[in-house]
């Protein structure tokens, strides 16, 4: 389920950031688990995924308890860690339908502005270098067994991988310029 600070009055997101208060009284282990979700949504923003909360979001049309509810696949570790799942509705297909779905995915990311440091390093760098697709494509030849019987990335999915990953970057530091360097930013 989505976490409360979310979560508004009639059931849809609200923004969230780090401003005074905003987060004060929360524990360690809340503040954790928001910034887990934050890295989820900055997650299905780079890949365009549309089966977990961009679904939800589409639902409350329906159903305006849906936020309310467990979110598609998604799970918990036995740490208590996020175990973010992808039934091949991220990445590749989901830049095939992205102009459907960035009108939820868009308005999630910019409710927004709480990262995790490492996140937020990981995105910039990864922006700095411009090879993104690069570097996943390594990654995938090192880590897939299979890789030499699948495809790799093709060039239009790579140029809008790294012009999403060029947009959680601005969005980032969009959000240090606005709100300042606080712990969690």
């Amino acid at each position: 389920m989505v976490p409360a600070p979310w979560r508004s009055e009639d059931g849809h997101l609200r923004p969230l950031r780090a401003v005074e208060g905003e987060l004060a009284n929360r524990s360690q282990a809340e503040l954790v688990d928001l910034v887990q979700w934050t890295d989820l949504i900055l997650f299905d923003y780079l890949t365009a995924n549309f089966d977990r909360l961009v679904s939800n979001l589409f639902s409350l049309q329906w159903d305006p308890r849906v936020m309310h509810r467990a979110t598609s696949n998604l799970h918990r570790g036995p740490g208590g860690a996020l175990v973010f799942l992808d039934n091949e509705a991220g990445l590749v297909h989901g830049y095939r339908v992205a102009g459907m779905w960035d009108k939820y995915n868009e308005p999630l990311l910019q409710s927004v502005c709480v990262f995790r440091e490492r996140t937020a390093r990981r995105v910039l760098e990864l922006h700095r270098g411009q090879d993104a697709a690069a570097r996943l494509l390594r990654l995938y030849q090192h880590h897939e067994p299979r890789f030499p019987e699948l495809a790799e990335l093709a060039d239009p999915h790579a140029q809008l991988l790294q012009r999403r990953l060029d947009f959680l970057a601005k969005h980032i530091l969009h959000c240090k310029a606005k709100y300042g360097r606080r712990p969690g930013t």
